[in-house]
């Protein structure tokens, strides 16, 4: 019954948005009944908002096909609104498949691993050594990180000779076994987080004086992150995943997290960091490292916790692609050394680069976790992982047997009972087809973010689980999971309500203001969900106009690189949508009282009202399609670029020619390397 009463609450919203925005005039008369085909004609954004409704009415129960709970809004605020959408939507269902199988090796074009760690033991496996013929002797050698580098690994100087097993306390190692003639027939790497003792009782001391402050809880942080996965994405790829998540670990989901910057690195510096990366001494012809920024790890490992810092492809990782990374480990755990050496030893890939072994590189990561998580006892730890290479350019592959594998493995042990764990992503998609379409533009912004605290926290701070619930159906962004972080290390059980948007992050145990905007949250036009839409003609004034502008700009970057970069060509505009603000936005002027004879009063519409245009062009020579919002203040009668430009192509080799990472989207090489 209520499920009914909201959606025919919905309908009579945007009935109402319809009408004020003079997109339909109907009069309706007594009997008369409205089909969600006369609604889809008028743009492409209310047409997906309107199938989202109608789909609630069938859809399955599964997560798989789930319309998710909202009846077609993931956020609806005085401020934001946010549509939620069917998950394969006519206009996205091209670019999906369903049900597609989790990634695995195959092990019948490897042999099996003849070697695995147990506990502190390095063991051969009897029941593999038929499988290389015969056996002599194994033997292995640490793999060490150079002082100061970030970049390589060197093995160390000893190797240790075994029969059928052996005592390890490094950290990594290679391991190489041979047969009777003394032929190489096996290597293989692996990784153990031994503990440090001199480690233990130093943190122990930090752990001392961090109680002093008064802080009530002391919560372990385990934070997962997956390259490129929207909400929805995650839903269709990771079903097994997300039911463990909301299942059995309860966890919240943050329906309008939006992301605030383009890549992986400029949202994920706001999120450890809580600035944006201009705000920090850091550019693209930057000579330095990283040590010195307050990152969320490092501040949690001078409180007294254990850190972990773990990534997979270490070509692509997120502080190392061209940059200089760390000089020193960013925690007590780093998994760099390993992985590199791990990419060095190129004979051992294979399945596009998932399998090394007879193991997936993702499970080699989230094994290591794992491993981190059951050796610290009784110490407070803050893990970070994030895995990049299955997702970062494919749509419809995932991990999610590895991932719900390790979240019940970890649940069945109960090493999760004093932890909040978070599940998330950077970003969508950002190099798919399916951004040619507003949901997938919609979803590019719209990340995936999960947030799991124990029950027994739950129970016992229920303004904080409330605030939580609320958080669900708000405005959010990376600068709020840094306030989040801080306040779990300095949690005093006092949660805020804070009724005006007047910061610009908040953490999600306080209630975010529910007149939050992408203004006040800093978020800037061109990645902005909360946009009211509607498609215009690519060929009217305005959008030309637009895309005139975005040309320029790109060309205006590369100019001084004439020489290298050849000058770009607007070929076609291929998509536009027109966004402005709420009229009640523009024409609100004061309101009096809070509850009882509550009243809001309406003027005139101020002046300057702004029209956003985003717009999809293709470029030549390059083939290239660029997304770029531009603003028109009537004011002024005046256009002007806002935000950065995005480029959907795989730009790959055709940038070859420069260095700045900066340009490498919108440079063409004049001299364009053979295939």
């Amino acid at each position: 019954m209520m499920k009914r009463f909201a959606r025919c609450l919905l309908w009579l919203v945007v009935l109402s948005l319809l009408l004020s925005s003079g997109l339909i005039y109907l009069t309706l008369r007594q009997g008369e009944s409205v089909s969600r085909s006369l609604f889809s004609q008028h743009g492409s954004f209310l047409g997906q908002v309107f199938e989202g409704i109608q789909a609630a009415d069938t859809a399955d129960s599964n997560y798989k096909d789930m319309v998710h709970e909202g009846d077609g809004q993931a956020v609806h605020t005085s401020q934001c609104f946010i549509p939620d959408v069917e998950l394969y939507h006519s206009s996205v269902s091209k670019y999906l498949r369903r049900d597609t199988p989790s990634l695995r090796c195959d092990r019948t074009k490897h042999k099996p691993d003849l070697t695995f760690v147990k506990g502190d033991l390095l063991v051969v496996n009897d029941t593999s050594i038929a499988s290389y013929g015969s056996l002599d002797y194994c033997e292995f050698v640490e793999i060490i990180r150079p002082e100061h580098s970030d970049s390589s690994y060197e093995l160390g100087k000893k190797r240790f000779k075994f029969k059928d097993r052996a005592v390890i306390k490094k950290p990594f190692i290679k391991v190489y076994c041979y047969s009777s003639n003394n032929s190489l027939i096996y290597q293989n790497l692996h990784a153990t987080t031994p503990t440090k003792n001199y480690l233990k009782h130093l943190k122990e001391n930090l752990l001392i004086r961090h109680k002093r402050m008064g802080y009530l809880e002391r919560l372990n942080v385990l934070m997962v992150g997956l390259d490129s996965v929207s909400r929805l994405n995650f839903y269709r790829q990771f079903p097994k995943t997300l039911s463990v998540l909301k299942e059995r670990l309860s966890a919240y989901e943050l329906y309008g997290y939006n992301k605030v910057r383009d890549n992986t690195f400029i949202n994920l510096v706001p999120m450890f960091l809580g600035k944006y990366v201009e705000e920090t001494d850091w550019n693209e012809t930057s000579n330095t490292g990283f040590d010195k920024h307050e990152y969320a790890w490092k501040t949690y490992g001078k409180a007294g916790y254990h850190t972990l810092f773990a990534e997979d492809a270490p070509k692509i990782a997120i502080w190392n692609y061209e940059k200089k990374g760390f000089s020193q480990p960013p925690a007590d755990y780093y998994l760099r050394p390993f992985s590199l050496a791990m990419a060095a030893t190129k004979k051992m890939w294979h399945n596009d680069f998932h399998c090394f072994g007879d193991r997936l590189e993702t499970d080699i990561t989230l094994d290591y976790v794992s491993k981190f998580i059951e050796t610290r006892q009784n110490a407070p730890y803050f893990a970070f992982t994030f895995l990049t290479r299955p997702t970062y350019e494919n749509l419809n592959q995932n991990t999610d047997a590895s991932h719900s594998a390790f979240l019940n493995s970890l649940i069945d042990h109960g090493l999760l009972e004093n932890t909040m764990v978070i599940y998330f992503s950077d970003h969508g998609a950002r190099h798919s087809d399916i951004l040619s379409t507003y949901i997938g533009k919609l979803e590019e912004r719209l990340p995936a973010m999960f947030i799991s605290l124990p029950s027994w926290f739950i129970r016992k701070y229920p303004q904080t689980a409330q605030n939580l619930q609320v958080n669900q159906r708000r405005l959010t962004t990376p600068f709020d999971i840094h306030e989040l972080l801080r306040d779990v290390l300095r949690f005093k059980g006092q949660p805020k309500i804070h009724s005006k948007a007047e910061s610009r992050a908040y953490s999600l145990f306080d209630r975010v203001p529910e007149n939050r905007s992408c203004k006040t949250a800093t978020i800037d036009d061109h990645w902005c969900t909360c946009l009211e839409q509607k498609s215009v003609s690519v060929n009217s004034a305005p959008v030309k106009k637009a895309a005139e502008l975005i040309i320029t700009s790109i060309n205006n970057m590369t100019r001084a690189h004439r020489d290298k970069c050849v000058e770009l060509k607007l070929e076609k505009i291929t998509e536009a949508l027109q966004s402005s603000p709420q009229d009640k936005l523009l024409t609100f002027k004061m309101s009096v009282n809070d509850v009882i004879g509550r009243k809001v009063y309406y003027g005139d519409e101020a002046l300057g009202r702004v029209i956003i245009y985003h717009v999809i062009i293709k470029v030549s020579p390059s083939g290239a399609v660029y997304h770029g919002t531009v603003r028109y203040e009537a004011a002024s009668n005046s256009y002007h670029l806002s935000g950065d430009i995005s480029n959907s192509s795989t730009y790959g080799d055709s940038s070859w020619c420069i260095s700045l990472h900066s340009l490498k989207k919108f440079c063409y090489c004049d001299v364009q390397r053979s295939r």
